[in-house]
């Protein structure tokens, strides 16, 4: 196969019909037709792992220079971050060789490996299905063997997790050392996982962030080697828009199951209703680590208004999260990060969130 770049002509195989090689990401009808198995596509070759496809003409309206990153001052608001989360979910694709009825070899054939499941389907949560969150990272404390996962996180490039701040160190066991990513059960050596430990390499909380406050609760671990993405560990969208219309999330870790009980062995998933700021601000009076209340720009709620469903201990960090059923196939956007709560699992009182939006600027520009 002849090797062609970004911008070079090329002919779509299936139809023959003109096009230019651009990636993947970037070509909306090679998207629709991996998502809805009509053939694979006309492929023009690789930029790092990403794959470069004939993309029909109709739809390159771009020029071939706009495929070059140009300053931010002149590009659509975050339209990096667009692009990754477009990049992300093909990772959702996995090749391999199949036994078919008509061949006598094995195929190569693209299989779509997507674990999402209804999402209506921590506390008085379900067990996670295998793939149905790849982003989901552990964070472990102390040295190997005895190492203490006491926090979550996400995944949100091939280098950092997306974490609370305060996860960044425990007051018993030190920093930080150990991101586990693709890992289902811990107690589970059967299950469908694929778990790969990586070493803490930096850890990057915000700057205005405290220890002594619950305000800007969010930080970035940088990893010591590049992850390589696979249906079982991919990233996160990260939100490029303020408000979302979904009144429901979804909350996911391997915290307690109950306040004051063990922490899950096992990933979970609990959606949850969000709550209004006026009536959540009700339930979190200033308290010494949160001098002025609840910060309607940087904070949100999220909790059960008639149940026990939670986050609690040990979800610290984890995301809270929607489905991106419009916009990118198989994939979540982490709208908040957890950050702290009153006793888990009462009904109608929520856990706050540190609302990721506002700091989206500082996250692109360290993980891009």
């Amino acid at each position: 196969m002849q090797l062609r770049r970004v911008g070079d002509k090329c002919t779509v195989q299936r139809t023959n019909e003109p096009g230019i090689c651009r990636l993947v990401s970037e070509c909306a009808p090679v998207i629709d037709d991996i998502r809805n198995r009509r053939g694979n596509p006309t492929k023009c070759g690789f930029i790092d792992r990403v794959q470069i496809v004939c993309c029909p003409q109709a739809d390159t309206t771009t020029s071939v220079a706009s495929t070059t990153p140009q300053p931010a001052t002149t590009r659509n608001n975050h339209q990096r971050v667009a692009e990754k989360c477009a990049e992300y979910g093909q990772a959702v694709f996995s090749k391999e060789y199949v036994n078919t009825l008509t061949a006598a070899e094995p195929k190569l054939q693209t299989l779509d490996k997507c674990g999402h499941t209804a999402v209506e389907l921590i506390v008085d949560g379900e067990l996670a299905k295998a793939r149905e969150f790849p982003h989901m990272a552990l964070i472990g404390f102390g040295e190997t063997p005895d190492i203490r996962y006491l926090c979550g996180g996400s995944l949100v490039s091939d280098r950092f997790v997306l974490t609370a701040g305060h996860c960044l160190t425990s007051s018993n066991f030190g920093p930080a050392t150990i991101i586990r990513l693709g890992e289902l059960s811990l107690s589970s050596s059967t299950d469908e996982a694929f778990p790969e430990d990586y070493d803490v390499a930096e850890r990057i909380p915000h700057p205005e962030y405290k220890q002594t406050s619950h305000y800007n609760d969010i930080a970035l671990i940088k990893l010591n080697r590049k992850v390589i993405f696979s249906p079982y560990i991919r990233p996160i969208c990260l939100p490029v828009e303020e408000i979302f219309t979904q009144q429901r999330a979804i909350a996911t870790g391997w915290g307690a199951i109950g306040f004051g009980l063990e922490q899950s062995s096992a990933l979970l998933k609990v959606t949850l209703d969000r709550f209004r700021f006026d009536e959540c601000a009700e339930l979190f009076e200033p308290t010494r680590k949160l001098r002025t209340g609840l910060n309607a720009t940087t904070q949100m709620c999220a909790g059960s208004r008639n149940s026990t469903k939670d986050t609690c201990q040990g979800d610290s960090g984890g995301p809270l999260q929607v489905y991106n059923d419009a916009n990118v196939y198989c994939t979540y956007t982490v709208i908040g990060i957890t950050s702290f709560g009153q006793n888990c699992g009462l009904a109608g009182v929520p856990a706050v969130y540190t609302t990721v939006y506002p700091y989206l600027s500082w996250i692109e520009n360290l993980i891009f």
